[in-house]
């Protein structure tokens, strides 16, 4: 498995703070799975410099219990990352198309 990070810090109960190598970032919304190949999360945000970026992982209700600062956490091959919907129609530019006629 292509591994995305070292968990440096827990933030409450379902946010981890991931160390990730430039070369290997993971793309967002891609599940991370621990050491054990259990899901982990979701990949949510990705800050930093370009040398140096850090991933934020929002994880499931009881899945971030068993890992800790210093844990690898691994890319979920068979996952694709999910792309936000975009709605394009919106009511207000509706409306306002249909005052010019």
């Amino acid at each position: 498995m292509k591994i995305a990070g070292n968990v440096v810090s827990r933030l409450g109960r379902r946010l981890l703070i991931v160390e990730s190598d430039a070369g290997q970032l993971p793309p967002l919304y891609t599940e991370v799975a621990d050491e054990q190949s259990r899901s982990v999360g979701k990949i949510v945000d990705l800050y930093g410099s370009v040398s140096r970026p850090y991933l934020t992982v929002l994880c499931g209700e009881d899945s971030a219990f068993g890992v800790h600062a210093g844990d690898k956490l691994y890319v979920i091959p068979e996952t694709r990352p999910e792309k936000p919907r975009k709605n394009s129609s919106h009511k207000y530019s509706r409306d306002m198309r249909a005052n010019r006629r």
